[in-house]
């Protein structure tokens, strides 16, 4: 019997935008290891993933571990001034030992074309950023794929649920952010995604293409990144499920609100949900569309 993932299940219209994606040169890698490969799906709606074995020390035409490196350093560029570069060990500890990471790469020369004619909106400084990147590509004799997007989540105790740490792309206008996390989830077989991110983050638009995100705690100071909250995404809903309107839009920056969401959360008065799609604009502001559910007494 085959057995289809959740997410294919919930949301069999991905593949298309995946293979609009490769078209335009991105190819996709899955970076892990040996042992873990038997129970990695590596042809997400049906596209085969080029497979990355870390460990892997064989003569190539370019290196794993610069490739795995270049994801390293530009992922750090991509979160800009959120205070969250990941450390190396952090990649193998976390990533590339217990699970995998689904990583979009470009060759060199369309990478050189989009960094020039990109804006980068999220921070004035990548695009100088990147330049250096390519300085250190030429300097070292690098002549692999540039990443430019990825997704990556570990393993929790509970079996089939997952949490998502890291999903970044430096080409938001093409939708690779929703590839990169949808092709990631259909190889982990997740069934349900945990996640913390921050209500200013434009990552909720990819986030709630996935359905509404259950806000499991509506604050954490414990964060790095001030506005942090972890939802859950359930991806074993039917699919085509009608959404309600939002119960109020909440400031992205008005921690007493999330505060108070976090206390109704806590005493089992209410659920809250983030809608999609993540952010709406009012009066040239942004907010976050919120649905409270009454829990009964």
């Amino acid at each position: 019997m085959t057995f289809t993932p959740a997410v294919e299940a919930r949301f069999p219209d991905f593949a298309d935008h995946t293979d609009s994606l490769v078209g335009h040169g991105v190819e996709f890698f899955l970076a892990s290891n040996e042992t873990l490969r038997p129970h990695l799906n590596e042809t997400p709606y049906g596209h085969k993933l080029t497979w990355l074995d870390f460990t892997d020390t064989a003569e190539k035409d370019w290196s794993i571990r610069d490739f795995l490196n270049f994801f390293n350093i530009i992922n750090g560029i991509a979160f800009g001034d959120r205070g969250i570069p990941m450390p190396q060990w952090v990649m193998v500890d976390l990533i590339l030992m217990p699970a995998a990471a689904l990583i979009a790469g470009l060759p060199q020369a369309e990478f050189a074309d989009m960094v020039e004619r990109s804006t980068f909106r999220f921070d004035t400084d990548v695009k100088q950023l990147l330049r250096k990147v390519q300085q250190d590509m030429r300097d070292s004799g690098y002549r692999g794929p540039v990443p430019v997007g990825g997704y990556c989540a570990a393993p929790s105790a509970e079996p089939g649920r997952w949490v998502g740490w890291s999903l970044w792309s430096l080409m938001p206008a093409v939708g690779l952010g929703k590839a990169a996390k949808a092709l990631a989830l259909s190889a982990y077989r997740a069934q349900k995604l945990d996640g913390v991110t921050q209500y200013d983050n434009s990552a909720l638009k990819v986030h709630t293409e996935f359905g509404a995100l259950k806000i499991l705690v509506a604050t954490v100071p414990f964060h790095t990144s001030p506005g942090s909250f972890v939802y859950q995404s359930d991806l074993t809903l039917p699919a085509g499920t009608e959404l309600p309107e939002p119960t109020f839009l909440l400031d992205p920056f008005d921690y007493s609100r999330q505060r108070a969401m976090q206390k109704d959360i806590e005493a089992g008065r209410c659920e809250f949900y983030v809608l999609p799609p993540g952010h709406v604009r009012r009066d040239g502001r942004t907010y976050v569309p919120i649905l409270e559910k009454e829990l009964p007494r």
